[in-house]
């Protein structure tokens, strides 16, 4: 364990083995941090607030604080952060509010400089939040999305697997796994096929996700009964990564956001890394 000198340590603090904590640092009495994690020079750690191993939190990063909800009375929520997880320089993750109680970043997620996770968040495994990416409150975000600069999302949006989001974009809806969106105001403007190679989606998937899409959004047919339509051409031979769309699509609550149309900047439908053109 490596604390400078200058750090403030409150009572109760866990701070495990090989852990190093940096100058000016302040480390609140509520706070767990794990082995060989490392926090920078005026990082501010406080709340219930448990960090796991391995990650490097950097200068003036800002972790566990109250979050900036009117709704908040001081009740003992907390922020929960898995291993591996890199914070750079003036991030900031608030605890959760008494709705959800807690705010959730999972291992092997890079927050970088800037970005904000509001209250009551949860990413999941290695998502990537670039320079200014800021969520709302109650926002989800599933593995693997990558979030470019200056980017916003509104609160209880969800964003699913997977997903490539465009600098400077964002959305009031819910975008679905696998999509890439991009534009102001945002469209889907193609399938993260990328993304979805360096996760290890087969071929089988990639290929059986482009025809469910082709369905949902170039049919002709509402977001319903599109669903009812592969639902009933399946046979009960789901592949989970068309079962995981079509529950996405029926479990939201915020509506689904739209796709490029023909002219708004969309590419051949007959490209693997875009879907036909049309609309809900």
């Amino acid at each position: 364990m490596s604390i400078h000198p200058t750090a403030i340590i409150g009572d109760g603090a866990i701070i495990a083995a090989e852990a190093e904590i940096g100058p000016y640092a302040v480390i609140g009495s509520n706070v767990s941090i794990g082995s060989a994690t490392k926090v920078g020079a005026h990082a501010v750690i406080d709340g219930h607030t448990k960090i796991g191993s391995n990650c490097h939190i950097f200068a003036g990063a800002s972790v566990g604080l109250e979050p900036q909800s009117i709704s908040y009375k001081g009740e003992p929520t907390s922020v929960v952060i898995g291993d591996r997880v890199t914070i750079r320089e003036y991030a900031t993750i608030h605890r959760g509010t008494i709705e959800r109680g807690i705010t959730t970043i999972g291992d092997d997620c890079f927050l970088m400089n800037y970005a904000h996770v509001a209250h009551d968040c949860t990413l999941g495994k290695g998502v990537i939040m670039a320079n200014l990416a800021t969520l709302a409150g109650h926002i989800d975000v599933g593995d693997g999305t990558v979030m470019a600069g200056a980017c916003v999302f509104h609160q209880f949006v969800r964003i699913g697997r997977l997903c490539m989001i465009s600098g400077m974009s964002g959305s009031r809806q819910d975008v679905p796994p696998f999509a890439m969106v991009a534009g102001n105001p945002p469209m889907i403007k193609g399938l993260n096929i990328i993304g979805m190679r360096r996760g290890k989606i087969s071929s089988q998937a990639r290929s059986a996700i482009k025809q469910t899409y082709k369905m949902l959004y170039g049919s002709g047919l509402n977001f319903s009964q599109a669903i009812n339509q592969i639902e009933r051409e399946d046979n009960g031979n789901k592949i989970p990564e068309v079962a995981e769309i079509i529950d996405f699509f029926k479990t939201t609550k915020r509506g689904v956001l739209g796709l490029y149309s023909e002219g708004e900047g969309s590419e051949s439908a007959d490209s693997e890394e875009t879907v036909a053109a049309g609309r809900n």
